[in-house]
């Protein structure tokens, strides 16, 4: 059997290839002037060796040039995953321009940055809305104290002691792994390690390493709250961005030799998809009831917790309708219309957070700014894209979940193959 491509896709495939290391190289270089925008790297190591500081005009223009020669490459004729390929990696240089502009001082809207980042735009709501949500959380909680208050004393009821959490944690990860290993083949020499650290903007991350390994980080800053282990097993490791990014490196970087998605750089579209499906994924794992049941008879004995699990994850359930208020807090603050205080206050008011958490999530607002939409936005997107048609079984959800992660989409992919 002939397993040539045919001459227009191999040609295709062949500029696309070139492309690609054009694009690698301007991510490692547009990372010397940010520490945090090469989020993982494993392709060829002396790419990193000698990548020299470059002015920021420079890359500028590399971006500019880079998106010229992608527009020029002509896609007729073409298998339909190189079609694909290119609308992805034009949609990543385009953000890779912005964001370059964004470090040369340009400034714009939180709507703005989040369409030149991350190729779309998150959903609104009132302050009217987050009102209501707050008198269904009254109508569940007891006591008689504001809202704010009887939720902080109900959730400190399920608050898992840290000498616990290692024990806790790994439980939860075991769990997750052994669940997505029924529906995806893992490979046999994945893993990742955990580490517990202090003094983060964020909860837990994952870095990727290459060769199917992560480093989790697991900040305790704040209390670790029972449901947030198999939340944070998930989102960062299986079916989150672990197997996220062991997938693309076995599908797309050793299979197609697609050098490209070697490299996650943290702005830009690809994190849509990265943290929409990392939030989606305890849904397509357990359905409520089996969180609840899992969490009741595995976790809370191990964390020496008792409490009606059955009422918390009632109020949870009610709790999780604020996280867009994330969006709207973060689009505030960035677009200069409140001051710090303000937007700290407005999580505490809104969001039932803690007044250290506030601190904490505004310290990430300010560094992250139009980040936030992928968390919320991003989950719901890949919950449409997933449970389309709305009677999938649950071998079809894993099977489309599986094809996402192996091929990845940007958020306007979504909107025009859905």
């Amino acid at each position: 059997m002939d397993m040539t491509l045919p001459t227009a896709t191999q040609a295709v495939n062949n500029r696309l290839n070139d492309l690609a290391q054009s694009y690698v190289k301007l991510v490692l270089a547009v990372g010397m002037h940010d520490p945090l925008y090469v989020d993982a790297y494993y392709g060829p190591e002396v790419w990193r060796k000698e990548c020299g500081l470059s002015s920021l005009e420079a890359l500028r223009v590399e971006a500019q040039a880079l998106l010229s020669a992608l527009d020029e490459v002509a896609l007729q004729n073409v298998a339909d995953k190189l079609i694909l390929r290119h609308q992805f990696l034009r949609k990543q240089v385009d953000s890779i321009g912005y964001f370059i502009r964004r470090l040369l001082g340009e400034r714009s809207s939180f709507a703005h940055e989040s369409i030149g980042l991350y190729d779309t735009q998150a959903n609104k709501f009132s302050l009217e809305y987050y009102e209501s949500v707050l008198r269904e959380l009254a109508e569940l909680l007891p006591g008689e104290e504001g809202v704010a208050g009887r939720f902080e004393a109900f959730r400190s009821g399920f608050i898992v002691p840290q000498d616990k959490v290692p024990l806790v944690f790994e439980a939860a990860v075991e769990k997750a792994r052994a669940l997505t290993a029924v529906h995806i083949s893992l490979p046999e020499s994945e893993s990742f390690s955990i580490e517990f650290v202090n003094d983060k903007i964020w909860t837990a991350y994952n870095w990727y390493q290459g060769d199917y390994q992560s480093l989790i980080q697991l900040n305790q800053d704040q209390p670790l709250y029972i449901e947030r282990c198999l939340e944070l097993a998930s989102h960062e490791g299986y079916p989150g961005h672990h197997l996220f990014n062991l997938l693309q490196e076995q599908s797309l970087v050793r299979g197609e030799q697609w050098i490209e998605y070697a490299i996650y750089p943290l702005y830009s579209p690809i994190s849509f998809l990265s943290e929409g499906s990392a939030n989606y994924g305890l849904r397509l794992l357990m359905a409520e009831d089996e969180v609840i049941e899992f969490e009741r008879d595995e976790l809370m004995p191990l964390a020496g917790i008792e409490g009606d699990i059955e009422q918390y994850h009632r109020v949870l359930s009610c709790y999780k309708k604020l996280s867009y208020l994330d969006n709207l807090v973060c689009e505030q603050l960035t677009d200069g219309h409140i001051s710090v205080k303000s937007a700290e206050s407005l999580l505490r008011d809104y969001g039932l957070y803690s007044e250290s958490r506030a601190r904490q999530r505004v310290k990430f607002f300010l560094s992250n700014r139009a980040y936030v939409i992928n968390y919320n936005h991003g989950e719901e997107s890949v919950a449409r894209w997933v449970e389309r048609g709305g009677n999938a079984t649950p071998a079809e959800r894993w099977q489309r979940f599986g094809a996402l992660l192996r091929r990845p989409l940007t958020a306007s992919q979504f909107t025009g193959l859905e």
